[in-house]
């Protein structure tokens, strides 16, 4: 019988391993003269071909039981798998070592050479690979055996030791199936049985396959017929991206070496997935284990490995899976050896995905477990049984005895972060558990590590195993309590930015919510509101009590003669301009230079279209601005001039003040400049920031040296907190202070300085408030609810609305209101970031003008006051002095509704085919308001901060119950990622029992 290409003949006898075999030697067994007489006596040799994984652990049970093992390599296999030895084993020490011939015959006598007097008993497959050729070899072993017995006993001949051994029969599957490990074989086998199989098409020529993939129903999985496992086995979505893989299949090469000779399509099955592990000799089949699979949705994929648990083999699940496998193994023709069966439980019964006709893999790791539940043995002694003592085979339970003897499962890591590892501290915590028994780790220092979608970006896993089932249990929840907080990593520093929800309304030009990408799809990037045009709004109209103000407001002056300046209105600019056009004024617009043509278009879906006055451009000199205003106004009077955001402030006090109309003045003439604001402060005994700022890097330098790190780097003059970073290392530092002084603003000018400062450590707030003549109305509170998410220590779940009474809130509003009169600030709306240090609060900034985020949380803050909020207290401090006197000092407590701001998370990546979730939550009892830069074609990735975020929620409802409901359940489609459809889902599926073999099985 011809076999694959010819292999030279390499029989190790020398005492320690070649280089190439670190792990691996032969050992001397050349008996020299003298030598004691037992050790030079005959003894038994099991040969395993391919020995790799599970199959070493096997080889060392029969070396335990006093056997010689010959390992066999086949045609191809890799040097690199031939060290593949389980960490339990330590080093593998074979009496010889041989290659595969190009006959069997060959093969034979370089065997017989190599066993040296002693004599075969056994040939088995020591993994996926030798399968095959362990097959056909202890065939053709048995029948010249057979025929040697016969031709001896006829002549008399041989010892009676001799006779003793050459008589013990080789067991063997055969190959009357001559490839039994091809899948498209398997299913056409169990299908002549009767058996529930798949549907299937299988060739090594795209047109053989092409009617079946064109006709049936995707997801479809793509395989090669023969593989370790589930090697090369995708979830295909679509035709193109089944005909790729086709290809690519076609082209692979396997762990064997050999090329794939086919590829089988297959309806992708659904259902719970088991694994049934059988021993079997001359046709009598004991099951040693059942183990089902815990594969759950996460990080964006379907399929995720979380676990394998032990089943009871005494349901009636556990019996319909045993009867179905042992007639499987019975239509396949397989009557000995060890055999790891995967079975789908579909809601037609179970399934077969595919026999694997050799011992459970996985590097063995489940062995200890298995036999702490069976009181004593597992696969690996009940395979040596088999092969060398049919008596302690006899004794083996037909299945495991229930209830176990102990409790344990295999724990498969899951990571919901990225990053270059530094250290893994979490491992070493796991291996302290009570209930630990085995780890192995994918991830080392230095290691890049990514979010676990399938087992190829797996990190590892442990077993668990103990006498009480309440230690198991609570090791597993600390286990998913770590992967939760990303406990396993520590992660080598990167840039964290420091964004927040509502230090977003200058942005640099080249900021865009969406990039095109080559293939025309959309990368998306951030969806604050100040990328307005850009991004998809929802207001719900299906609410009377948020068509209008709950507070009827009118002016006390004839409006109709009289007008308002706003410069730069967007965001919740346009939504105080509304209110000033509702009560009768004409709004001019005044454009400050260079601010860009988009931003101007920017105007909140609650606005609709705003009819200015006129629309003006700021001239050269603050008289020409003046006359040009003044010329628009015709007839009537300007009372009032304010800035409508951010890029607005210094010219609206700049110009209010030479209009004479209320003003914050120019005293402080750069009053939001952030280094200028802490200076302030802290002359006044104010906690603020320890800082330095300045244009050349040498200004800075010093700080940067000697302040704890991390340190936060931000421009002077910015939107927020645009351009912020946390810099985790003085050269990391270095380099954003350059990137921030080239950075392009949105009105065009340069950043003039950048402001160095400590990294506040604390719970952060937000405190609005409206002045007038200097008297500061508190008219909402916030907190923001930040967590660790994927790896990074900050990320925005949303915002909340604090009560006034409550104790931060005595401590913050009179901080805050310190810090306004310090900065001067008389008139108009403000918005401070503050954090609450354990040295008490500290300003992070003051921005002068409204709360940004389109004012989309104003139907909100109506509803939580009873019926006002910042945008109608601002027109009240410039144009209805009594109104204004009339407001409260502080929002009511309690609350008149309840509600929050929720801002999206995403725990998934891909390009999105459609957003279904955003549908579900427009449908919610609270829903008021949805914002979000994510559509059909965006591909957004997992959230680590609000440039990675996909949108915000306002939910508002008079019970608190439905708010808290709402919350939960829109926390529940972020983890179960409902609130996409991707694109090609990942579909990259991988035995569990092959983890460890990724980089040798690819």
């Amino acid at each position: 019988m011809l076999l694959p290409p010819i292999a030279s003949l390499n029989i190790s006898n020398t005492t320690s391993a070649p280089p190439s075999s670190e792990g691996i030697t032969t050992i001397s067994h050349h008996p020299t003269q003298g030598e004691s007489p037992y050790l030079s006596q005959v003894r038994k040799i099991a040969v395993l071909v391919d020995p790799y994984s599970t199959g070493c652990i096997i080889a060392q049970e029969m070396q335990k039981r006093g056997l010689l093992i010959i390992a066999l390599w086949t045609t191809g296999f890799s040097e690199e798998m031939k060290l593949h030895v389980p960490t339990s084993c330590g080093r593998m020490d074979y009496f010889a070592q041989v290659d595969q011939q190009l006959t069997l015959e060959e093969t034979r006598k370089v065997l017989l050479e190599a066993a040296d007097g002693h004599v075969i008993v056994a040939c088995l497959a020591g993994g996926e690979a030798g399968v095959d050729f362990a097959d056909a070899l202890s065939e053709y072993l048995e029948q010249t055996r057979a025929a040697a017995v016969v031709g001896a006993a006829a002549a008399g001949a041989g010892s009676k030791l001799s006779t003793k051994l050459s008589n013990q029969a080789i067991l063997t599957n055969g190959t009357e199936i001559p490839n039994r490990r091809d899948k498209y074989v398997q299913q056409e086998l169990i299908k002549q049985a009767g058996l529930r199989s798949v549907r299937q098409a299988g060739s090594d020529k795209f047109e053989d396959v092409e009617g079946f993939l064109k006709t049936e129903a995707y997801p479809i999985v793509l395989k090669p017929n023969e593989s370790a496992g589930s090697d090369g086995v995708k979830l295909c979505y679509s035709f193109d991206e089944a005909k790729e893989h086709f290809e690519k299949l076609m082209s692979s090469q396997l762990v064997n070496g050999g090329e794939c000779p086919s590829v089988l399509c297959q309806e992708f099955l659904k259902g719970t997935e088991f694994v049934v592990d059988h021993v079997s000799r001359d046709g009598v089949h004991k099951t040693c284990m059942i183990w089902v699979y815990d594969k759950r949705k996460a990080n964006g994929a379907n399929f995720v490995y979380f676990g394998m648990k032990p089943v009871d083999p005494t349901t009636e699940q556990a019996k319909i899976l045993i009867n179905y496998t042992r007639r499987v193994l019975d239509a396949m023709g397989i009557l000995h050896g060890p055999t790891h069966a995967e079975i789908m439980m579909t809601a037609e019964g179970p399934c077969l995905v595919e026999m694997n006709c050799r011992a459970h893999g996985g590097d063995g790791r489940w062995r200890p477990l298995a036999v702490a539940l069976t009181g004593g043995y597992s696969q690996v002694e009940v395979t040596a049984d088999a092969f060398l003592d049919p008596k302690a085979f006899s004794r083996v339970p037909d299945k495991p005895t229930y209830p176990f003897k102990a409790s344990g499962q295999e724990v498969m890591f899951v990571n919901f972060s990225s990053g270059k590892v530094k250290s893994t501290p979490g491992f070493d915590v796991i291996r302290a558990l009570p209930s630990f028994v085995h780890m192995d780790s994918f991830v080392s220092p230095g290691a890049e590590v990514d979010y676990t979608v399938d087992l190829v970006t797996g990190i590892g896993g442990v077993i668990l195993m103990h006498q009480d089932q309440e230690v198991v249990k609570r090791d597993i929840e600390f286990i998913r309590y770590l992967e939760e907080i990303n406990g396993f990593f520590i992660y080598e520093t990167k840039l964290e930015n420091l964004k927040r929800p509502r230090g977003d309304d200058i942005l640099l030009k080249t900021s865009t919510p969406t990039v095109a990408t080559k293939d025309g799809k959309h990368l998306h990037r951030r969806v604050f509101s100040s990328d307005g045009p850009s991004l998809i709004r929802h207001l719900s109209n299906d609410r009377p009590e948020l068509r209008g103000p709950l507070m009827k407001r009118m002016t006390t002056v004839d409006s109709s003669q009289e007008a308002v300046v706003i410069v730069d209105p967007y965001s919740t600019g346009c939504c105080v301009a509304e209110e000033i056009v509702k009560r009768g004024f004409s709004v001019i617009a005044l454009w400050t230079k260079e601010f860009a043509p988009e931003m101007k278009m920017h105007v909140p879906l609650s606005c609709g279209a705003l009819n200015y006055l006129a629309e003006v451009e700021e001239a050269d000199t603050l008289m020409s601005t003046s006359d040009i205003v003044h010329m628009a106004a015709g007839k009537l009077r300007v009372v009032a001039c304010l800035a409508g955001g951010e890029a607005g402030v210094d010219l609206a006090d700049k110009l209010s003040e030479f209009l004479k109309v209320r003003t914050n003045g120019t005293n402080i003439p750069n009053r939001r400049d952030k280094k200028v604001q802490q200076e302030i402060i802290r002359k006044h005994g104010l906690r603020s920031v320890r800082q330095a700022g300045g244009a050349n890097f040498a200004d800075v330098e010093e700080f940067l040296k000697s302040e704890p790190y991390p340190v936060v780097l931000k421009p002077v003059e910015s939107a927020g907190s645009d351009g912020v970073k946390l810099c985790h290392s003085f050269q990391e530092a270095k380099e954003h202070f350059h990137v921030l002084m080239k950075s392009q603003m949105v009105n065009g000018g340069q950043c003039p300085a950048v402001l160095c400062q400590e990294f506040l450590r604390g719970k952060e707030y937000v405190v609005d408030h409206v002045s007038r003549d200097g008297e500061h109305k508190t008219v909402m509170l916030w907190v923001y609810d930040k967590r660790p998410c994927h790896g990074s220590a900050f990320v925005y779940f949303g915002c909340i609305p604090v009560d006034s009474e409550s104790p931060e809130a005595k401590i913050l509003i009179p901080y805050v209101r310190g810090v306004l009169d310090a900065l001067e600030f008389k008139n108009g709306p403000s918005h401070a970031e503050v954090m609450m240090t354990p040295d008490g609060p500290c300003l992070v900034e003051m921005n002068c003008r409204a709360h940004g985020g389109d004012g989309n949380w104003r139907p909100l803050c109506v509803a939580l006051n009873g019926g006002y909020s910042q945008v109608e207290a601002t027109v009240d401090a410039y144009l209805d002095k009594r109104q204004f006197m009339i407001l409260p000092d502080k929002p009511p407590s309690p609350f008149k509704a309840a509600g929050q701001e929720v801002i999206l998370v995403s725990y998934g990546r891909g390009t999105v085919k459609a957003t279904p979730g955003f549908e579900d939550i427009k449908k919610l009892p609270s829903f008021v308001y949805l914002e979000t830069g994510v559509r059909p074609g965006s591909q957004v990735d997992y959230t680590v901060d609000l440039f990675t975020g996909i949108g915000s929620v306002i939910l508002m409802h008079h019970d608190s119950n439905v708010v808290k409901e709402d919350i939960r359940r829109i926390r529940q489609m972020e983890k179960n990622n409902e609130l996409f459809v991707f694109e090609n889902q990942v579909g990259s599926m991988r035995s569990p029992s092959l983890m460890g073999l990724s980089k040798h099985v690819d």
